[in-house]
């Protein structure tokens, strides 16, 4: 919000002329676009105590809706949010959860029963902000199904390491060793990237993040109208 608002004063909207012609143009014109937020609280789950996280990814959301509510009263017209990914899929979720805790894909199955969870309730959230909001238009962009549906069939993507990391140490299964993360002297790239969904434990290749992208941009797993995996009613692609 720091930003915005200095965003805001640099177009000589502040205070009694905030509502003026040229700032409601502005705002009107504005495109802001809310990454993920909270995936920390779920990415090391298996360092903290349940509760912890769960308090932590309670409040995220709320973080999450104050801030959007803010940007909406302030009259913003255009919002993206992202949801979160799965997030059990990660090396360094897979290097430290035990061996049976696993999906039928081969991902962390209680970490991503937790991400799914908050996939849910901020589903939920953007829904009632919409109804509160009607003037402006929030587009959801669904990471979870997306990054799933990537992990599903990784090589119709160009993908042949889904759960490897390529710039760390370790090699097979993740190639991802906690102490030796991409940077240290043990540490090197792969030598083709581009084949990887996982850099480095944590985050994705730029092929990756090329997939993804073109999955929200082309409206595949974008819309304007929230639905659930399982439970679409209603869905705009493109929005």
């Amino acid at each position: 919000m720091i930003w915005f608002n200095k965003f805001l004063e640099s177009q000589g909207c502040k205070g009694a002329v905030s509502s003026r012609h040229e700032c409601k143009a502005v705002r009107d014109d504005a495109l802001i676009w809310v990454g993920e937020i909270g995936v920390n609280d779920y990415a090391y789950i298996l360092d903290l105590p349940c509760q912890v996280t769960q308090l932590g990814s309670l409040q995220s959301i709320i973080c999450i809706t104050g801030f959007l509510q803010t940007l909406l009263k302030k009259g913003v017209k255009n919002i993206v949010v992202q949801g979160l990914p799965p997030t059990g899929c990660l090396p360094l979720a897979m290097t430290l959860a035990p061996v049976d805790d696993r999906d039928d894909l081969g991902r962390v199955k209680t970490l991503n029963n937790q991400s799914y969870t908050h996939t849910v309730v901020y589903q939920k959230t953007v829904q009632d902000l919409r109804k509160q909001f009607p003037d402006a238009v929030i587009t959801y962009l669904d990471y979870w199904n997306a990054y799933s549906m990537v992990m599903k069939n990784p090589k119709k993507y160009g993908f042949q390491e889904p759960f490897m990391a390529c710039c760390v140490s370790g090699g097979p299964p993740y190639n991802f060793e906690v102490f030796s993360t991409c940077g240290s002297s043990d540490a090197s790239a792969c030598p083709n990237p581009s084949q990887y969904i996982n850099w480095e434990g944590v985050h994705l290749t730029e092929a990756m993040y090329k997939v993804l992208s073109r999955m929200f941009l082309s409206g595949t797993q974008s819309s304007s109208i929230c639905f659930l995996e399982g439970q679409e009613t209603a869905r705009v692609n493109g929005s």
